[in-house]
């Protein structure tokens, strides 16, 4: 089915000859022109490939244009050819196809292997459309981090992520090889780094407890240690692992030929209780346990430290030959150096401010080192703090810190923007995940005009709770999509309709491959639904032979539950539960939609509405609560008019909002309502509670429904946050489209208001 819709889309864009038109590739390109006709991939391609320094390309071709067989020749000759060619933008390339061969014209071998991603997207039943492309990426830097600290992933699983993200272009491996919970890389001056710290108790670990807990509470495989990483020593059972020099050798060497650099990450001074339960003389202590916020860090005023530090650095700079190395030094349990005597004499020593010059300090001493080794430090935003030397690149990833941000331009650091707001991809994910990440712009939050300071951005997979790929796949995809097109694509070519649809060709691409993925969310329902005398629930499957389970019994569906198939009819006040899973099994979000048996409600009152005015009146209380019935009952701020519900601009900081109007139902019917807030959010009509998105969370959407019949009725929303926040809302559409509040829907009294400016 993926090859016939695919090829639908080419033959009507060939309809468009000529123009810049858009594809099915992600991500999306800088101009397509399709040309008509098609290039048909013989058995063997012969390459012609006159530089030299493109010959890595056959692993690159091999990986992402699979089931064809290249080979490589060092000339200009081949039914394919690939050129450096001066004039191009850096990591970009020209591509055109015809009936007798393609020709690729890259500014450099990252730009070569950007070109063979998109040839690999093109490829349908062994043949390729005729095109001319000419592209280049937005930002230099197009990274990924991987944790394996929490949980450890193989060299086979490590291979598989850098071929699907050499697909989408990313260019740079962030490899979180050490933290609290592991050590994963051979040290061979240090080897107890690896012969304790790679392992541990699966039964005592909490993060392996939590996920054994969700595994069987939720029947979900992804969440069960792979039992290849669960080995005996001395006759127990521990779980784990870690990469040979060898190991880590073959994947830097593979990952080079798909035009990607790996940035190990050896976190310190913080971070490092393995290191202290190896080495406890490292430590102000000399015991691995946790502080207040955070475990226990290295102690800055012991030389061994230092020592211990450039002797493990000279082993990562001979493993790693790219340029950048990530030093974390993030989240230190500073207090300990309060206390610490050598600490202490190390702060007088140096005329050190404080502690956070003493971290300021140990960076220095390492970015230093890092220098005279032809190597440039990376740590995140706490850096910042103390003055680190202008020379170390600043990893941004706190979104509720912009002052690390602005300081660290200001001081003249390199920026990669790694927002946890955004780019953060672990979280709990729903039907505005994708778009959030999609509709973001790096720059144009908080760097308009600062283009020059970013070298570009980075998305991170944690990996606490994430015990295995397929887990890891399911959290990173489909999002990663849209964190591609963020890093490489036009802003201005933002079309979400598009992207969603491209989505979907490529969520069955990857399940062609057998890499999981989140199944995009089933629609037809809202969480709370009302009927009149009966209902027909019709569930709408992002694939249509998706296998979709369900309960009514208020259990979630496992393997075993009932497979919905057909829409179905109730009578009565229900809940049903609705779960899909992928064709290997895997299963996807549970979704609850409870059932409410009601009659229709009256308008509310009798009103003249000349007396009425348009909009609703939004009162401002200072709130700093956690539940929106306490908003009323702190200071009040002010008064507006609003058309919709949403934040006004003058609202800022602390903020408790209660819209109070009516909304004005043209006819008799059920009308579906949402919410998207963060934090806690509600509506009533009448009083009665139709869409509960109270309590404090992250973004998140809520529904409800309510029978209505035509008139006005009493409504009322509210809202809180402590920092800003979002606030949308609105109706849902017969066709699941989300429609904002918008004039026209309220009427409030006149003069209810206190202040009542308009907006």
């Amino acid at each position: 089915m993926k090859h016939i819709t695919f090829i639908f889309t080419v033959a009507a864009l060939i309809c468009s000859c000529g123009r810049n038109i858009v594809s099915d590739i992600i991500p999306e390109p800088s101009e397509i022109h399709m040309a008509g006709g098609y290039f048909h991939l013989p058995d063997t391609l012969e390459t012609g490939c006159p530089d030299s320094s493109f010959l890595s390309l056959d692993k690159a071709f091999k990986a992402l244009v699979p089931d064809t067989e290249f080979r490589l020749n060092v000339s200009d000759k081949g039914s394919l050819t690939i050129m450096k060619q001066d004039g191009i933008a850096e990591g970009g390339y020209r591509m055109k196809v015809s009936r007798r061969g393609i020709l690729i014209e890259a500014a450099d071998y990252g730009g070569a292997v950007s070109a063979t991603a998109t040839l690999g997207q093109m490829v349908s039943d062994g043949r390729i459309p005729c095109c001319t492309i000419q592209d280049s990426p937005r930002f230099g830097w197009r990274g990924f981090m991987l944790d394996v600290s929490r949980h450890f992933f193989s060299k086979e699983e490590v291979m598989d992520l850098l071929e699907t993200m050499a697909s989408y272009k990313f260019n740079r491996f962030h490899w979180h090889l050490t933290d609290d919970q592991g050590w994963r890389i051979e040290i061979r001056k240090y080897p107890e780094l690896t012969d304790n710290g790679a392992w541990r108790d699966p039964l005592a670990h909490n993060h392996d407890i939590i996920c054994a807990r969700i595994a069987e509470s939720m029947e979900d495989p992804s969440y069960v240690l792979d039992h290849s990483k669960i080995v005996i020593r001395d006759g127990k059972e521990v779980y784990g692992g870690f990469y040979s020099q060898e190991d880590i050798r073959e994947i830097v060497a593979y990952a080079g030929a798909l035009g990607i650099e790996v940035v190990p990450e050896i976190d310190m001074p913080g971070h490092s209780l393995k290191v202290v339960e190896s080495y406890p003389e490292l430590s102000c202590g000399g015991v691995a346990r946790w502080g207040k916020d955070f475990s226990v860090p290295l102690c800055p005023g012991n030389d061994g430290l230092l020592q211990f530090a450039k002797d493990v650095y000279s082993e990562i700079f001979s493993l790693f030959p790219f340029g950048y190395v990530h030093i974390g030094a993030d989240e230190v349990e500073q207090t300990h150096w309060k206390t610490c005597p050598k600490c202490q004499a190390r702060i007088k020593s140096e005329g050190l401010a404080d502690e956070n010059g003493l971290q300021a300090w140990f960076v220095k001493e390492m970015q230093g080192f890092f220098a005279a080794n032809g190597k440039k430090l990376i740590g995140w935003d706490e850096i910042v703090s103390g003055g680190a030397p202008s020379e170390a690149t600043v990893m941004w990833w706190r979104g509720w810190r912009p002052d690390t941000r602005a300081t660290a331009v200001e001081n003249g650091h390199e920026l990669i923007v790694s927002s946890s707001e955004f780019l953060y991809l672990g979280g709990e994910q729903d039907r505005n995940s994708l778009m959030k990440v999609y509709n973001w712009d790096p720059v144009a939050d908080g760097l308009a005009g600062l283009e020059d300071k970013v070298l570009g951005i980075q998305a991170h997979l944690w990996a606490e709770t994430v015990p295995t790929f397929a887990n890891a796949c399911n959290r990173i995809f489909p999002r990663l999509f849209a964190v591609s097109e963020l890093a490489w694509s036009d802003p201005a070519q933002k079309d979400a309709g598009h992207f969603n649809r491209r989505v979907l060709l490529h969520l069955r691409k990857l399940e062609e491959k057998g890499m999981n993925y989140r199944i995009p969310d089933l629609s037809g329902f809202c969480d709370v639904n009302v009927f009149a005398d009966s209902v027909r629930i019709d569930v709408e499957k992002p694939f249509e032979d998706m296998t979709v389970r369900y309960t009514a019994d208020g259990t979630i569906p496992r393997s075993s539950s009932p497979i919905y198939d057909s829409p179905l009819t109730i009578s009565s006040n229900t809940t049903l539960h609705f779960r899909p899973y992928t064709s290997d099994g895997m299963p996807g979000d549970i979704f609850r939609a409870e059932y409410r048996k009601t009659s229709y409600m009256e308008p509310c009152m009798e009103t003249d509405t000349d007396a009425l005015k348009s909009g609703l009146k939004a009162d401002w209380y200072e709130f700093r609560g956690e539940a929106c019935d306490s908003i009323t009952h702190v200071p009040f701020n002010g008064s507006y008019v609003t058309e919709g519900v949403y934040i006004p601009e003058e609202v800022k900081g602390n903020i408790g909002l209660v819209f109070t109007g009516y909304i004005n139902i043209p006819e008799d019917g059920i009308y579906s309502f949402y919410t998207y807030s963060d934090d806690g959010s509600y509506i009533r009509i009448n009083g009665e509670m139709i869409v509960d998105s109270d309590g404090p969370h992250s973004r998140m959407e809520r529904s409800g429904q309510a029978a209505l019949k035509k008139g006005l009725h009493a409504f009322e929303a509210r809202y809180f946050d402590h920092s800003g926040g979002i606030l949308e809302a609105g109706f849902i559409m017969p066709d699941g489209r989300r429609r904002l509040f918008e004039a026209g829907d309220f009427l409030h009294t006149e003069g209810q208001s206190k202040t009542s400016p308009e907006i």
